[in-house]
C-alpha cells in the first residue's frame, strides 16, 4: 500500500491502553436464551489495529455490498444529538448503532458519547449486543488513519490532534500504525483536559521501545503552522483550524462537525485543499465544514473524490496542495467491526 503501515511504530495492543486491560475470555461474555453475546468494551479492545484496518479496507474497496439508510438524528437537551444507524450486508447480516451525542457531559465528568450496538445474524436472530463507545472510537479513528495512509506525506513526522474528547488518545493511536511520528501535539480549549489527553496517550508507551515526543501545544496557530498531520475531533459550531494557516505538505483531518450546524474548519482551508469524503451522499447532509463552505461560494464538484475510491488507488495526493479528509461516520463501519467480534467471540 502507499506509505505502508509502521510495523515498528505500534507500541502497544489494543488491549494495553488504560482502561481496557486484562485477557478477555469467553466467560466475559454473558449467554442469553438464543445465544446472543453481550459484549463491553473490554471484548472490544481486544480486537488488533491490523485486522480492523484491513476489514474497514476491504469494506471501503467494495461499499456496494452494504446497504445503509441515512443517520437519524434528533435533537437531544444542551445542543446534544441522538443518533440511529442501521445497515445490512449482502450476506445478510444487519446491525443498528444508538448514540447519545452530549456535550453537556463534560461538566458532569461524563463522557459526551455514549453508544450501544446491537447485531442481528443471517438468520434473523440477534448474535450480539456490545458497548459501541469503544467500537465507535475504534471504526472513527481507524477511518482516519486509513485514509492519512494514503493522503498524508510519507515524511509526515509531526502529528496535531485538536480537541480533548474521548476520541482524542485513538486518533493519536491509529495515526501511529501509518505514520512513525516523533512528535505528537495536543490542543484544546481547557488546557487541564489537554494536560489528562496528553498523560493519556504517553501511558499507552509504557514499556515500548519507540515512542513519539508528547506534548500539549500552547497555541493552536502554531501548532497547525508547525504539524505535518492535523486531527480535529470536537464539537465546535465555529472553525478553529483556518487556511491561512494551511501549507501544501500537510494533511487535514477532519472528524467533529457530523451536523449541518458544526463546523471545525473555515471555507479558506476547505478551498485550498483537496477535499475527500469518506462518503459523498452522508457529506452532502451531514458535513458541517462543507456545507458552510458550500453555502459561502465553495462547490461540492470540487471534491476530489471518496474514502472507496482512494482505497482502490484512483485518487491520491499531489503535492502542491494540503489535502482535506472530512469523515461523518458511516453505519457500514460499525457492523464491519461488529462482525469481527462475532467471529471472534462465536463458539464455532
Amino acid at each position: 500500500m502507499p506509505g505502508g503501515r509502521v510495523q515498528h511504530a505500534r507500541p502497544f495492543a489494543l488491549a494495553a491502553v488504560p482502561g481496557a486491560a486484562g485477557t478477555v475470555s469467553g466467560a466475559s461474555a454473558t449467554e442469553v436464551g438464543w445465544r446472543m453475546r453481550l459484549l463491553r468494551d473490554d471484548d472490544v479492545a481486544e480486537l488488533s489495529w491490523e485486522e480492523v484496518l484491513d476489514a474497514l479496507a476491504v469494506a471501503f474497496s467494495d461499499p456496494g455490498r452494504f446497504r445503509q439508510a441515512e443517520r437519524i438524528a434528533l435533537p437531544a437537551p444542551g445542543d446534544g444529538t441522538f443518533l440511529t444507524m442501521p445497515c445490512a450486508d449482502d450476506e445478510g447480516w444487519f446491525g443498528v448503532k444508538q448514540v447519545s451525542v452530549l456535550p453537556a457531559n463534560r461538566a458532569r465528568g461524563l463522557p459526551s458519547v455514549h453508544a450501544h450496538y446491537t447485531l442481528f445474524g443471517p438468520d434473523g436472530r440477534p448474535a450480539l449486543g456490545v458497548e459501541a463507545g469503544l467500537l465507535t472510537r475504534l471504526r472513527t479513528a481507524a477511518v482516519s488513519a486509513l485514509a492519512a495512509e494514503r493522503l498524508a506525506p510519507p515524511s509526515a513526522r509531526h502529528l496535531l490532534v485538536v480537541g480533548t474528547g474521548s476520541l482524542a488518545p485513538w486518533l493519536v493511536r491509529a495515526h501511529l500504525q501509518v505514520r512513525a511520528f516523533e512528535a505528537v501535539w495536543v490542543w484544546g480549549r481547557d488546557p487541564v483536559r489537554a494536560e489528562q489527553v496528553a498523560a493519556e496517550v504517553l501511558a499507552s508507551f509504557t514499556g515500548a521501545a519507540n515512542r513519539p515526543a508528547v506534548a500539549v501545544a500552547p497555541g493552536l496557530e502554531g501548532a497547525v503552522r508547525r504539524a505535518d498531520v492535523i486531527s480535529v475531533a470536537t464539537t465546535a459550531r465555529e472553525p478553529l483550524v483556518l487556511g491561512e494557516w494551511l501549507s501544501p505538505r500537510q494533511h487535514l483531518d477532519l472528524v467533529g462537525a457530523f451536523t449541518p450546524a458544526m463546523r471545525e474548519t473555515d471555507s479558506a482551508a476547505v478551498r485550498a485543499c483537496d477535499v475527500i469524503v469518506d462518503q459523498l451522499a452522508a457529506a452532502r447532509q451531514e458535513a458541517g465544514d462543507l456545507i458552510a463552505a458550500a453555502a459561502e461560494g465553495w462547490s461540492w464538484e470540487e471534491v476530489v473524490g471518496d474514502l472507496h475510491q482512494v482505497v482502490r488507488g484512483s485518487v491520491t495526493r499531489r503535492e502542491e496542495r494540503p489535502t482535506l479528509f472530512k469523515s461523518v461516520g458511516l453505519a457500514f463501519e460499525d457492523l464491519v467491526v461488529a462482525r469481527l467480534l462475532v467471529a471472534r467471540y462465536s463458539d464455532g
